[in-house]
């Protein structure tokens, strides 16, 4: 099976969408087949090379969030590129200029289409003051979805979230983990003392873009209210964004900014911390809790989104009201005085996690695309 994605964010950007497409790929190819990927263009490491999938558009930095890049595709390129690749099916992972592209060259080539939804627009809209822009926007994401054979969802949360909105033909494109890579045999004691964390210290770790759909500032905000714990908790940032200026600004005791961290330095990221906390009300699944979960770590979310289908309350980790700096507070001071129920929670997140394979995202991946490809050619008949 030969596969076309079209995808905004692609390797090296580091997002939940990237790296779920990129472990698309990878799982993909792994089962012998072949795929092509159209992308924006990304800043490298000097000499490092580009992956060998990957058609580049000119692109520029998006305003709103300047680590994702806006292109600009040359519509004749792509399409000549496309039909010598010969896709039997064009999965569009976004659905601005280059899903936009994509639709445009599948169509032309008779080529069924498969269409991801990854983000919460509608929350989004709110958090940015362009709560003018929903009505018009799924009037748009009516009409883009409209040409796909299917519209994969990664939770049963964000599935419903587009069947109220007119969009029925939908599926589940979940997300797996790599137990092996975020497990508790990666708390490093280095990477504590390098935070300043005492032996007798607890951490509180986030993990994930820095910006103002996450819910950083209830997180600050609920941090503000923990007052004498603050001589021996730490509050960890992990990644980057928008809101950074704002950390820094509110100096509050406790809080470090670290930046982004890959491969083994993410791992000891994760499974160094006593407590993971993902405030964020948008989620349409949460990557990373999932892998704070395997990492087995007791996790605070916001009971919204995706992570209401991941976490069971008082279980596998702890809900809390969306945008409520108050109750995260209160959920933040209950489990940091509790060794033994953090303990609890974490063993049952990390079983949780256990029975979340990629091997079988993929699977069900591949299965999708030969339905589309069945779809299609009983339309074309």
């Amino acid at each position: 099976m030969r596969v076309a994605f079209f995808s905004e964010v692609y390797w090296p950007m580091v997002s939940g969408v990237s790296l779920t497409v990129q472990r698309a790929v990878d799982g993909l190819r792994e089962r012998g087949h072949v795929v092509r990927v159209y992308s924006a263009t990304y800043g490298r490491l000097p000499g490092e090379p580009d992956r060998p999938e990957v058609h580049r558009s000119p692109s520029r930095a998006l305003f709103l969030s300047p680590e994702v890049q806006w292109a600009f595709p040359r519509r004749q390129e792509i399409g000549e590129d496309l039909a010598r690749f010969r896709p039997d099916v064009a999965h569009l992972a976004t659905e601005f200029s280059l899903g936009l592209a994509g639709l445009r060259a599948a169509r032309k080539l008779r080529v069924p289409i498969v269409a991801s939804s990854h983000t919460d627009y509608e929350s989004y809209a709110a958090r940015y003051g362009l709560r003018w822009a929903v009505a018009p926007g799924w009037r748009y994401l009516r009409w883009f979805y409209g040409h796909a054979v299917r519209v994969l969802c990664p939770s049963p949360t964000h599935q419903a979230h587009l069947g109220l909105r007119g969009i029925r033909h939908t599926a589940i494109w979940s997300r797996g983990v790599d137990a092996e890579r975020f497990h508790p045999r990666h708390r490093s004691d280095a990477w504590r003392r390098s935070l300043g964390v005492g032996s007798d210290d607890l951490l509180v770790t986030y993990v994930g873009r820095i910006a103002p759909e996450k819910g950083i500032d209830v997180l600050l905000d609920a941090w503000s209210r923990l007052g004498d714990l603050h001589d021996r908790t730490r509050l960890v940032f992990v990644g980057g964004g928008l809101m950074e200026s704002e950390i820094l600004r509110r100096e509050l005791p406790g809080v470090r900014l670290v930046g982004f961290r890959h491969d083994g330095e993410l791992s000891a990221a994760y499974a160094s911390a006593d407590l993971f906390v993902l405030p964020s009300a948008t989620e349409t699944f949460g990557n990373v809790l999932l892998e704070a979960m395997a990492s087995g770590l007791p996790c605070i979310a916001a009971a919204a989104g995706g992570p209401r289908d991941l976490v069971e309350h008082g279980w596998n980790g702890w809900l809390v009201r969306p945008d409520d700096a108050v109750a995260l507070a209160d959920a933040l001071r209950t489990l940091l005085a509790d060794g033994m129920q953090r303990r609890r929670l974490g063993r049952a997140a990390r079983a949780t996690a256990e029975s979340r394979s990629w091997g079988a995202v993929h699977d069900g991946l591949a299965a999708t695309y030969e339905c589309a490809m069945r779809d299609g050619r009983a339309a074309a008949a």
